[in-house]
Protein backbone atom coordinates (compact mmCIF):
# COMPACT_ATOMS: atom_id res chain seq x y z
CA UNK A 1 0.00 0.00 0.00
CA UNK A 2 1.42 3.37 -1.39
CA UNK A 3 1.45 5.86 1.85
CA UNK A 4 3.47 8.79 -0.80
CA UNK A 5 1.15 9.18 -3.00
CA UNK A 6 -1.49 11.89 -3.01
CA UNK A 7 -5.23 9.73 -3.09
CA UNK A 8 -7.12 11.34 -5.64
CA UNK A 9 -8.43 8.09 -6.14
CA UNK A 10 -9.17 4.99 -4.63
CA UNK A 11 -6.83 1.54 -5.54
CA UNK A 12 -7.13 -1.54 -4.81
CA UNK A 13 -3.30 -1.70 -3.52
CA UNK A 14 -2.31 -4.48 -5.43
CA UNK A 15 1.22 -3.79 -6.42
CA UNK A 16 2.01 -4.10 -10.19
CA UNK A 17 5.25 -5.07 -11.39
CA UNK A 18 5.14 -6.48 -14.54
CA UNK A 19 2.76 -6.42 -18.00
CA UNK A 20 2.90 -8.64 -20.62
CA UNK A 21 0.54 -8.81 -23.64
CA UNK A 22 -2.96 -8.78 -22.29
CA UNK A 23 -1.86 -9.38 -18.60
CA UNK A 24 -0.67 -7.53 -15.07
CA UNK A 25 1.43 -9.15 -12.87
CA UNK A 26 1.58 -8.74 -9.02
CA UNK A 27 4.72 -8.33 -6.64
CA UNK A 28 3.33 -11.87 -5.52
CA UNK A 29 3.35 -12.94 -9.27
CA UNK A 30 -0.33 -13.12 -9.51
CA UNK A 31 -1.15 -12.89 -12.92
CA UNK A 32 -4.63 -10.53 -13.95
CA UNK A 33 -6.16 -10.75 -17.24
CA UNK A 34 -6.23 -7.22 -18.32
CA UNK A 35 -10.19 -5.98 -19.57
CA UNK A 36 -9.28 -2.34 -19.48
CA UNK A 37 -5.49 -1.87 -21.33
CA UNK A 38 -4.24 -0.29 -18.63
CA UNK A 39 -6.24 2.87 -18.55
CA UNK A 40 -7.87 1.99 -22.25
CA UNK A 41 -4.31 2.85 -23.67
CA UNK A 42 -2.59 -0.49 -24.09
CA UNK A 43 -4.68 -1.49 -27.71
CA UNK A 44 -1.63 -3.56 -28.99
CA UNK A 45 -1.01 -5.03 -25.56
CA UNK A 46 1.42 -4.54 -23.06
CA UNK A 47 5.34 -4.51 -23.24
CA UNK A 48 5.17 -4.70 -27.38
CA UNK A 49 8.64 -5.58 -28.00
CA UNK A 50 8.84 -3.86 -31.69
CA UNK A 51 7.85 -0.20 -29.65
CA UNK A 52 10.32 -1.79 -26.57
CA UNK A 53 12.73 -1.23 -29.48
CA UNK A 54 12.09 2.17 -30.78
CA UNK A 55 11.90 3.63 -27.51
CA UNK A 56 15.68 2.41 -26.71
CA UNK A 57 16.18 3.30 -30.24
CA UNK A 58 15.14 6.97 -30.30
CA UNK A 59 16.13 7.48 -26.95
CA UNK A 60 19.39 7.40 -27.61
CA UNK A 61 19.90 9.54 -31.22
CA UNK A 62 17.11 12.26 -29.89
CA UNK A 63 14.33 12.31 -27.02
CA UNK A 64 13.57 16.25 -27.00
CA UNK A 65 14.64 19.29 -28.69
CA UNK A 66 13.12 22.32 -28.05
CA UNK A 67 10.29 24.56 -29.56
CA UNK A 68 12.75 26.40 -31.53
CA UNK A 69 13.50 23.66 -33.63
CA UNK A 70 11.80 20.55 -35.16
CA UNK A 71 12.50 17.06 -35.78
CA UNK A 72 11.58 14.77 -38.33
CA UNK A 73 9.88 12.02 -36.60
CA UNK A 74 7.14 15.22 -35.50
CA UNK A 75 7.00 15.62 -39.40
CA UNK A 76 6.40 11.97 -39.93
CA UNK A 77 4.21 11.30 -37.70
CA UNK A 78 1.83 14.11 -38.24
CA UNK A 79 2.08 12.89 -42.29
CA UNK A 80 0.93 9.82 -41.06
CA UNK A 81 -1.28 10.25 -38.39
CA UNK A 82 -3.63 12.33 -41.33
CA UNK A 83 -3.30 10.68 -44.06
CA UNK A 84 -4.99 7.71 -41.80
CA UNK A 85 -7.49 10.52 -40.39
CA UNK A 86 -8.55 11.29 -44.46
CA UNK A 87 -7.46 15.19 -43.47
CA UNK A 88 -5.17 14.92 -46.81
CA UNK A 89 -3.15 18.40 -46.89
CA UNK A 90 -3.92 18.97 -42.91
CA UNK A 91 -1.44 19.69 -40.05
CA UNK A 92 -0.83 18.02 -36.23
CA UNK A 93 1.01 19.28 -33.09
CA UNK A 94 1.90 16.51 -30.39
CA UNK A 95 1.17 16.67 -26.62
CA UNK A 96 1.32 14.68 -23.95
CA UNK A 97 -2.15 14.01 -22.79
CA UNK A 98 -5.67 13.11 -23.89
CA UNK A 99 -6.78 16.24 -22.12
CA UNK A 100 -4.16 18.42 -23.25
CA UNK A 101 -5.21 17.63 -26.30
CA UNK A 102 -9.09 17.78 -26.18
CA UNK A 103 -8.49 21.49 -24.42
CA UNK A 104 -6.08 22.54 -27.32
CA UNK A 105 -8.23 21.37 -29.88
CA UNK A 106 -11.21 23.48 -28.11
CA UNK A 107 -8.82 26.09 -27.43
CA UNK A 108 -8.51 26.45 -31.16
CA UNK A 109 -12.23 26.41 -32.46
CA UNK A 110 -12.80 29.12 -30.05
CA UNK A 111 -9.68 31.17 -31.37
CA UNK A 112 -10.84 30.34 -35.15
CA UNK A 113 -14.17 30.96 -34.92
CA UNK A 114 -14.46 33.49 -32.31
CA UNK A 115 -16.84 31.52 -30.44
CA UNK A 116 -17.43 30.44 -26.83
CA UNK A 117 -19.43 27.99 -26.61
CA UNK A 118 -18.58 24.04 -26.54
CA UNK A 119 -21.47 21.50 -27.27
CA UNK A 120 -21.28 17.96 -25.88
CA UNK A 121 -23.50 15.24 -25.16
CA UNK A 122 -24.06 15.08 -21.34
CA UNK A 123 -22.81 11.08 -20.87
CA UNK A 124 -19.49 12.13 -22.83
CA UNK A 125 -16.06 12.84 -21.23
CA UNK A 126 -13.97 15.20 -22.56
CA UNK A 127 -11.54 16.34 -20.18
CA UNK A 128 -9.86 16.41 -17.12
CA UNK A 129 -9.91 20.06 -16.85
CA UNK A 130 -9.75 23.46 -18.90
CA UNK A 131 -12.88 23.99 -21.07
CA UNK A 132 -13.71 20.38 -21.70
CA UNK A 133 -14.38 19.29 -17.94
CA UNK A 134 -17.74 18.62 -16.48
CA UNK A 135 -17.65 21.44 -13.72
CA UNK A 136 -20.57 23.61 -12.42
CA UNK A 137 -18.54 27.31 -13.40
CA UNK A 138 -17.87 25.81 -16.54
CA UNK A 139 -20.70 27.88 -18.28
CA UNK A 140 -19.62 27.90 -21.99
CA UNK A 141 -19.88 23.69 -22.02
CA UNK A 142 -23.48 22.73 -23.19
CA UNK A 143 -24.11 19.41 -22.76
CA UNK A 144 -27.72 17.55 -24.08
CA UNK A 145 -28.79 14.07 -23.88
CA UNK A 146 -28.02 11.42 -26.27
CA UNK A 147 -30.30 10.93 -29.33
CA UNK A 148 -32.95 13.37 -27.65
CA UNK A 149 -33.81 15.23 -30.94
CA UNK A 150 -36.21 17.83 -28.68
CA UNK A 151 -33.13 19.40 -26.59
CA UNK A 152 -31.66 20.45 -29.98
CA UNK A 153 -33.95 23.48 -30.04
CA UNK A 154 -33.05 24.54 -26.85
CA UNK A 155 -29.47 24.97 -28.55
CA UNK A 156 -28.69 28.56 -30.15
CA UNK A 157 -25.98 27.19 -32.96
CA UNK A 158 -24.81 30.07 -33.87
CA UNK A 159 -23.13 30.69 -30.51
CA UNK A 160 -21.48 27.51 -30.94
CA UNK A 161 -17.44 27.24 -31.48
CA UNK A 162 -17.65 23.42 -31.75
CA UNK A 163 -19.26 20.21 -31.51
CA UNK A 164 -17.06 17.99 -29.48
CA UNK A 165 -18.10 14.48 -30.43
CA UNK A 166 -16.83 11.39 -28.41
CA UNK A 167 -18.14 8.14 -30.74
CA UNK A 168 -18.35 6.27 -27.99
CA UNK A 169 -18.07 5.47 -24.12
CA UNK A 170 -20.65 7.68 -22.89
CA UNK A 171 -18.59 8.41 -19.78
CA UNK A 172 -17.36 5.00 -19.18
CA UNK A 173 -21.02 3.66 -19.62
CA UNK A 174 -20.32 1.93 -23.09
CA UNK A 175 -23.50 4.21 -25.44
CA UNK A 176 -23.45 5.18 -29.08
CA UNK A 177 -25.00 7.94 -30.27
CA UNK A 178 -27.44 7.44 -33.12
CA UNK A 179 -26.03 7.96 -36.71
CA UNK A 180 -28.97 10.15 -37.10
CA UNK A 181 -28.27 12.17 -34.60
CA UNK A 182 -24.87 13.06 -34.90
CA UNK A 183 -25.77 13.19 -38.42
CA UNK A 184 -28.47 16.32 -37.24
CA UNK A 185 -26.25 18.32 -35.20
CA UNK A 186 -22.89 17.77 -37.71
CA UNK A 187 -24.97 19.55 -40.58
CA UNK A 188 -26.33 21.91 -38.07
CA UNK A 189 -23.28 23.22 -36.33
CA UNK A 190 -21.55 23.14 -40.20
CA UNK A 191 -24.85 25.51 -41.62
CA UNK A 192 -23.83 28.26 -38.66
CA UNK A 193 -20.61 28.53 -38.85
CA UNK A 194 -19.02 26.19 -35.76
CA UNK A 195 -16.70 23.62 -36.26
CA UNK A 196 -16.26 19.53 -35.60
CA UNK A 197 -14.16 18.25 -33.46
CA UNK A 198 -13.74 14.43 -33.12
CA UNK A 199 -12.34 13.32 -29.64
CA UNK A 200 -10.79 9.84 -30.31
CA UNK A 201 -8.61 9.57 -27.05
CA UNK A 202 -9.73 6.70 -25.95
CA UNK A 203 -12.06 5.05 -29.54
CA UNK A 204 -9.11 5.58 -31.58
CA UNK A 205 -6.84 3.24 -33.12
CA UNK A 206 -9.27 0.13 -33.38
CA UNK A 207 -11.20 0.04 -30.35
CA UNK A 208 -14.04 0.17 -31.82
CA UNK A 209 -13.22 -2.24 -34.63
CA UNK A 210 -12.50 0.53 -37.15
CA UNK A 211 -9.32 2.90 -37.50
CA UNK A 212 -11.23 5.91 -35.69
CA UNK A 213 -14.96 5.71 -34.16
CA UNK A 214 -16.28 8.41 -35.87
CA UNK A 215 -15.51 6.36 -39.03
CA UNK A 216 -18.81 4.71 -37.95
CA UNK A 217 -20.97 7.82 -38.78
CA UNK A 218 -21.16 10.44 -41.45
CA UNK A 219 -19.07 12.59 -39.65
CA UNK A 220 -16.10 14.47 -41.52
CA UNK A 221 -14.40 16.30 -38.36
CA UNK A 222 -12.38 19.55 -38.97
CA UNK A 223 -10.16 18.39 -35.77
CA UNK A 224 -9.68 14.96 -34.06
CA UNK A 225 -7.93 14.79 -31.36
CA UNK A 226 -6.08 11.40 -30.43
CA UNK A 227 -3.98 10.17 -27.51
CA UNK A 228 -4.12 6.48 -25.01
CA UNK A 229 -3.54 4.06 -27.87
CA UNK A 230 -1.59 6.53 -29.85
CA UNK A 231 1.68 5.56 -27.50
CA UNK A 232 0.17 2.36 -26.24
CA UNK A 233 0.68 3.34 -23.09
CA UNK A 234 3.50 5.97 -23.62
CA UNK A 235 2.11 9.66 -22.61
CA UNK A 236 1.60 11.17 -26.53
CA UNK A 237 -0.95 12.68 -27.46
CA UNK A 238 -2.38 14.86 -30.65
CA UNK A 239 -4.21 17.16 -32.14
CA UNK A 240 -4.62 17.20 -36.31
CA UNK A 241 -6.67 19.62 -38.30
CA UNK A 242 -8.05 19.42 -41.79
CA UNK A 243 -6.28 21.57 -44.89
CA UNK A 244 -9.32 24.26 -44.60
CA UNK A 245 -8.75 24.53 -40.70
CA UNK A 246 -4.79 24.50 -41.17
CA UNK A 247 -4.99 27.30 -43.47
CA UNK A 248 -7.04 29.39 -41.34
CA UNK A 249 -4.12 30.00 -38.31
CA UNK A 250 -2.61 32.28 -41.56
CA UNK A 251 -5.27 34.89 -40.51
CA UNK A 252 -5.92 33.58 -37.16
CA UNK A 253 -2.50 32.92 -35.85
CA UNK A 254 -2.11 32.29 -31.66
CA UNK A 255 0.53 30.49 -29.78
CA UNK A 256 0.49 27.71 -28.01
CA UNK A 257 3.80 26.30 -26.11
CA UNK A 258 4.50 23.52 -23.74
CA UNK A 259 7.87 21.71 -22.69
CA UNK A 260 7.06 18.40 -24.53
CA UNK A 261 5.62 19.62 -27.29
CA UNK A 262 6.31 17.81 -30.48
CA UNK A 263 9.21 15.11 -28.77
CA UNK A 264 10.82 13.15 -31.28
CA UNK A 265 10.32 9.86 -28.44
CA UNK A 266 6.78 10.49 -28.27
CA UNK A 267 6.52 10.74 -31.77
CA UNK A 268 8.78 7.79 -32.81
CA UNK A 269 6.69 5.45 -30.13
CA UNK A 270 3.47 6.59 -32.05
CA UNK A 271 4.96 5.78 -35.49
CA UNK A 272 5.70 2.46 -34.22
CA UNK A 273 2.08 2.04 -33.10
CA UNK A 274 0.51 3.30 -36.48
CA UNK A 275 2.93 0.94 -38.34
CA UNK A 276 2.12 -1.97 -36.21
CA UNK A 277 -1.39 -1.47 -36.45
CA UNK A 278 -1.31 -1.30 -40.20
CA UNK A 279 1.17 -4.34 -40.72
CA UNK A 280 -0.92 -6.95 -38.34
CA UNK A 281 -4.57 -6.37 -39.11
CA UNK A 282 -5.40 -5.57 -35.55
CA UNK A 283 -7.69 -3.40 -36.40
CA UNK A 284 -9.84 -6.53 -38.52
CA UNK A 285 -9.33 -8.37 -35.40
CA UNK A 286 -10.39 -6.04 -33.07
CA UNK A 287 -14.02 -5.81 -35.13
CA UNK A 288 -14.14 -9.83 -35.91
CA UNK A 289 -13.34 -11.20 -31.87
CA UNK A 290 -15.86 -7.77 -30.95
CA UNK A 291 -18.26 -9.49 -32.68
CA UNK A 292 -17.25 -12.86 -31.07
CA UNK A 293 -17.44 -11.39 -27.74
CA UNK A 294 -20.77 -9.52 -27.97
CA UNK A 295 -22.19 -12.51 -28.77
CA UNK A 296 -20.93 -14.27 -26.08
CA UNK A 297 -21.92 -11.64 -23.82
CA UNK A 298 -25.80 -11.85 -25.09
CA UNK A 299 -25.09 -15.45 -24.94
CA UNK A 300 -25.56 -14.96 -21.48
CA UNK A 301 -27.84 -12.64 -20.69
CA UNK A 302 -30.08 -15.25 -21.87
CA UNK A 303 -29.53 -17.53 -19.58
CA UNK A 304 -29.25 -14.42 -16.87
CA UNK A 305 -32.09 -12.51 -17.90
CA UNK A 306 -32.92 -11.16 -13.92
CA UNK A 307 -29.45 -10.38 -13.86
CA UNK A 308 -28.23 -8.62 -16.83
CA UNK A 309 -30.56 -6.20 -18.40
CA UNK A 310 -28.81 -5.21 -21.41
CA UNK A 311 -25.04 -5.90 -23.73
CA UNK A 312 -23.54 -3.55 -25.56
CA UNK A 313 -20.58 -2.96 -27.81
CA UNK A 314 -18.73 -2.06 -31.00
CA UNK A 315 -15.20 -3.57 -31.61
CA UNK A 316 -13.46 -3.96 -28.49
CA UNK A 317 -15.40 -1.69 -26.29
CA UNK A 318 -18.34 -3.78 -24.36
CA UNK A 319 -20.18 -3.13 -21.35
CA UNK A 320 -22.83 -5.84 -19.48
CA UNK A 321 -25.44 -3.72 -17.74
CA UNK A 322 -26.46 -5.25 -14.15
CA UNK A 323 -29.79 -4.82 -12.78
CA UNK A 324 -29.87 -2.20 -10.09
CA UNK A 325 -30.57 -4.49 -7.80
CA UNK A 326 -27.98 -6.49 -8.11
CA UNK A 327 -24.46 -5.43 -6.04
CA UNK A 328 -21.93 -4.77 -8.74
CA UNK A 329 -18.91 -4.11 -6.64
CA UNK A 330 -19.51 -7.51 -5.24
CA UNK A 331 -19.13 -9.36 -7.93
CA UNK A 332 -15.55 -6.71 -9.35
CA UNK A 333 -14.52 -7.86 -6.51
CA UNK A 334 -14.46 -11.59 -7.01
CA UNK A 335 -13.50 -11.56 -10.39
CA UNK A 336 -10.55 -9.37 -9.80
CA UNK A 337 -9.92 -12.39 -7.00
CA UNK A 338 -10.15 -14.76 -10.16
CA UNK A 339 -7.29 -12.33 -12.05
CA UNK A 340 -9.77 -10.67 -14.19
CA UNK A 341 -9.70 -6.46 -13.98
CA UNK A 342 -12.92 -5.32 -15.19
CA UNK A 343 -14.16 -1.71 -15.10
CA UNK A 344 -16.93 -1.02 -13.29
CA UNK A 345 -19.13 2.87 -13.35
CA UNK A 346 -23.06 2.79 -11.67
CA UNK A 347 -24.43 -1.01 -12.59
CA UNK A 348 -22.09 -1.54 -15.63
CA UNK A 349 -19.59 -3.64 -15.82
CA UNK A 350 -16.98 -2.84 -18.63
CA UNK A 351 -14.57 -4.77 -20.82
CA UNK A 352 -12.39 -3.03 -23.01
CA UNK A 353 -9.54 -5.28 -23.60
CA UNK A 354 -6.12 -5.31 -25.91
CA UNK A 355 -7.35 -6.10 -29.11
CA UNK A 356 -5.19 -8.88 -29.53
CA UNK A 357 -6.76 -10.96 -26.74
CA UNK A 358 -7.54 -14.49 -27.84
CA UNK A 359 -10.73 -16.12 -27.86
CA UNK A 360 -10.01 -18.86 -25.37
CA UNK A 361 -9.12 -15.32 -22.91
CA UNK A 362 -12.97 -14.05 -24.06
CA UNK A 363 -14.32 -17.53 -23.50
CA UNK A 364 -12.62 -17.82 -19.36
CA UNK A 365 -14.12 -14.10 -19.01
CA UNK A 366 -17.81 -15.30 -20.24
CA UNK A 367 -17.43 -18.26 -18.00
CA UNK A 368 -16.38 -17.35 -15.33
CA UNK A 369 -18.77 -14.33 -14.96
CA UNK A 370 -21.70 -17.62 -15.55
CA UNK A 371 -20.26 -18.90 -12.63
CA UNK A 372 -20.52 -15.87 -10.39
CA UNK A 373 -24.08 -15.07 -11.60
CA UNK A 374 -25.85 -18.42 -10.75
Amino acid sequence: MSSHLIPFFKNTNIQIVKAIGCYLFDIDGKKYLDLESGDWAANLGHSRTEIIEVLKEQAEILIHDGLRFYNDKSEALSSKLLEKLGLPGGKSTFLNSGSEAVNLGLTMARNLTGRKKILKMDCSFLSSFGYGKIADDNSDLLNIPMNDFSALSSVNFNELAAFAFEPGNAHGLIKFPSNDFIETIASTVKENGGLLLANEVTTGFGRTGRWFGFQHYNFKPDIVCTGKALGNGYPVSGVSVSESIAGLFDKNPFRHAQSHQNDALGCAVALAVIHLFETSGIVEQSAENGNYFLEKLKALQQTQPTTIKEVRGRGMMLAAELDEKIQIGGIDNKLLDRGFVTGVKNNVLRFMPPLIIKREEIDHLVGTLEDLMV
